[in-house]
């Protein structure tokens, strides 16, 4: 599926031989799958019925035009001219063709878990009050559109410009109201994601989860580029990328300490946006000349339209705000109006400093400058005036990737919560109440993508614009949805004409779509570069739901029993079978003890190569490769004391009763139903029968109860619950830690 994204998306001309050989591979496969299917089912009426789609997807059709791109050579033929013109037509048909493999997939499709508190809304608690959410609602959509799409408007409206400004002010309220509603219903960390989850389902909403992750951050990096070129002459430019490095360490390390401390720098880094607009704004006000505004329509009065394309971006934004809901007190209430009294304030300043700057400054010598309040503060204050505007807006727009930075981790983190995502990303530290797991791999992110788009602003902007419009358009359209298909959901804000004005936003959204093809030079590339990152995002959906299907896991698991097969065999110290012997008691004769999960049986072998009595010893596991491995290598001496099980559910087969030792290797990350299993627990073993879970964890645990099983306090009133007397022990290492739920029956 990746490399046909690739083949469809870019010219990989060159590549098509390797293409062909991948293809040639994956159809021998299917082919032998179908093979082993007719012993199954060897009857050629019913096999066709069962298997019409696989038989269909073996099929080469791809190869039809094996070799087409040839047909460029022989150009100059008449008869070839034709189907030469329509090459790239033909590669799509290989696209295509391959449908039928990915067809195949659907059964990996998965139903929609809608669950009425998120996991993460038992750890963060709301500690942002209204006046710091507007803060940093503000803070975040300000980001560069404000300092510069002023001189924008002028260039291409001149004064009529204003009105640009006063229509384009209208839809952002707009859509303000909208993102308000949605956030009311669902006052929840993942934002567009939760929207999406309600409104379109598992796969649709993982789609736009995933849209968004991806412009959120080519906007931090873009935004990191805008105000090193801001504030660092072009001349010194190999200062951007470690600068940058820098500020996103610094930024992504107290965004890791949590929202009370984050808090402190993005009201700042507000408090200095609003400061430093206002102080560009009321010199204006003493300095206006209302001439400079006559004639009002000095261009066609149908560029008022294109300008409203041109500083559309000074208000996108909202998605990044909304993922502190989670972390809001009353976030029913507070948010709609920090969204929409944002969007208001911002919508002001922009009228107001595009008034003021072309009534002081020509708007014909407005529009030419690049960077508009350095020129306005040159005019004001001089010199001085120009150099300190000049680090006043970059600092602005640092804080804008400030918010972005703090507030788009939790997004991962929703994914993660509902297995859209790999589950350790959810994880929330303990302290600080922040999901550093997903902090951690923003870093890295945004590391790459300033390394690669350094220099790259306008490019970098330009593959963010269609990105913003699809994603907008999808979160107004849930509007809508949810009106017909949740009608009696509780709406505590509720946007005015619900039912009709989004489609009426969308159809906007589309002509801005259609202005940014026209007016931008090689759109049609972006565009081609935009689309593919959101379909890659189709791959890694199936790669993350087969990753926690039960049989993929087993498969894993006897990879695994391969390797640890040879580990055991080997010679070396076992301090983990002291520990956990240390833990669970000396065994005598009578003992009855279960491995549960034993993998190969590296507990059970060192039991009986150090001699340890026992009068049964009960050896289970799920992995039918691991069980076999490990009958081949019982002792013959103690055959009749080792009885090996396969367990196609989590329950102890039936004849194991009154066990005094139960251990267990790894098992608590993977079972259904902890609760239910406890209960099962308590009833096998005997008076005073001891236990001891052991689980091994690494820095990315993808288990999927990882996170319940780091809780400690969750633990330990899951395992009272049952009256079972549990201990927590965690012992931390360099590059990962064991933990032990050790204890007895009560």
């Amino acid at each position: 599926m990746i490399a046909s994204i690739i083949e469809l998306f870019y010219d990989v001309g060159e590549y098509y031989i390797l293409i062909d050989i991948c293809d040639i591979f994956i159809l021998l496969i299917f082919g032998a799958d179908l093979y082993f299917r007719w012993k199954d089912t060897p009857h050629f009426i019913p096999y066709v019925k069962k298997h019409w789609l696989d038989i269909i997807a073996t099929i080469p059709f791809n190869f039809i035009f094996l070799g087409v791109d040839h047909l460029n050579f022989l150009r100059a033929l008449r008869g070839v001219r034709f189907v030469a013109r329509y090459t790239k037509f033909i590669r799509m048909f290989r696209f295509v063709a391959r449908g039928p493999r990915f067809l195949r997939m659907r059964k990996h499709l998965k139903k929609t878990k809608i669950r009425k508190k998120q996991p993460h809304e038992t750890h963060m608690k709301g500690v942002l009050g209204f006046k710091v959410i507007l803060l940093i609602t503000i803070n975040s959509i300000m980001g560069t559109g404000i300092w510069f799409l002023t001189a924008a408007g002028a260039k291409h409206a001149g004064p009529a410009s204003l009105i640009s400004w006063g229509v384009l002010s209208l839809v952002a309220v707009y859509i303000a109201m909208c993102f308000s509603e949605l956030t009311s219903m669902f006052p929840k960390a993942g934002g567009v994601y939760e929207f999406a989850k309600q409104t379109y389902g598992r796969f649709w909403s993982f789609v736009i989860g995933w849209t968004t992750s991806i412009a959120g951050s080519v906007t931090i990096a873009m935004l990191m580029l805008g105000a090193l070129q801001y504030l660092i002459p072009i001349q010194y430019g190999k200062f951007y990328i470690p600068v940058a490095i820098v500020l996103i360490l610094l930024f992504n390390y107290i965004a890791y300490r949590g929202m009370q401390t984050s808090t402190y720098m993005l009201v700042g880094f507000a408090l200095i946006t609003l400061a430093t607009i206002t102080a560009i704004i009321i010199p204006g006000l003493f300095k206006f000349n209302p001439t400079n505004f006559t004639p009002f329509f000095a261009l066609p009065a149908i560029n008022i339209m294109l300008a409203i394309f041109f500083i559309a971006e000074t208000f996108f934004g909202w998605e990044s705000a909304i993922f502190l809901a989670a972390e809001t007190k009353d976030p029913k209430r507070v948010m709609p109006k920090a969204l929409i009294y944002g969007t208001m304030t911002i919508a002001a300043f922009a009228f107001i400093l595009s008034l003021t700057a072309m009534g002081v400054i020509p708007w014909q010598a407005y529009a030419k400058s690049v960077a508009p309040l350095r020129d306005l503060g040159a005019v004001y204050f001089g010199g001085i005036g120009a150099v300190v505007f000049t680090l006043l807006v970059a600092t602005s727009i640092i804080g804008a990737v400030a918010s972005w930075i703090v507030t788009a981790p939790r997004l991962l983190m929703a994914l993660a919560e509902d297995k859209l995502f790999f589950v350790q990303f959810a994880k929330i530290h303990p302290k600080h109440k922040s999901p550093y797991v997903s902090i951690v791999f923003q870093i890295l992110v945004l590391c790459i993508l300033v390394v690669v788009g350094a220099g790259s602003y306008e490019t970098l902007l330009h593959l963010l614009i269609p990105l913003i419009l699809v994603l907008y358009s999808a979160v107004l359209l849930s509007v809508t949805v949810l009106r017909f298909k949740k009608p009696h959901l509780e709406r505590p804000f509720k946007a005015p004409f619900g039912k009709v004005g989004p489609i009426l936003i969308i159809i906007f959204m589309a002509f801005l779509m259609y202005m940014f093809v026209r007016e931008t030079h090689g759109a049609l590339d972006i565009l081609r570069i935009s689309a593919s990152l959101v379909a890659f995002g189709i791959p890694a959906y199936f790669a993350i739901e087969i990753f926690y299907e039960q049989r993929y896991i087993n498969m894993r698991k006897d990879l695994r029993a391969i390797l640890s097969h040879y580990y055991h065999i080997a010679p070396i110290p076992r301090p983990l079978f002291d520990r956990i012997m240390h833990l669970v008691g000396n065994t005598n004769k009578d003992s009855i003890i279960v491995d549960y999960d034993c993998g190969v049986g590296g507990f059970s072998r060192a039991m009986i190569r150090k001699g340890k009595p026992f009068k049964k010893l009960y050896a289970v596991d799920k992995a039918k490769h691991d069980i076999d491995i490990f009958k081949e290598n019982i002792p013959s001496t103690h055959k009749d004391k080792v009885h090996v099980y396969y367990r196609n559910t989590w329950r102890l087969p039936k004849e194991i009763k009154k066990v005094d030792a139960f251990v267990s290797f790894n098992s608590l990350g993977y079972i259904d139903n902890i609760p239910e299993f406890l209960k099962h627990l308590r009833e096998v073993l005997s008076k005073d029968g001891k236990f001891c879970f052991y689980v091994k964890n690494t820095f990315i645990n993808m288990t999927p109860n990882a996170l319940e099983v780091e809780d400690k306090k969750k633990i330990e009133e899951l395992f009272s619950k049952e009256k079972l007397e549990v201990q927590y022990l965690k012992k931390k290492h360099l590059f990962k830690e064991q933990i032990f739920v050790y204890g007895k029956k009560k």
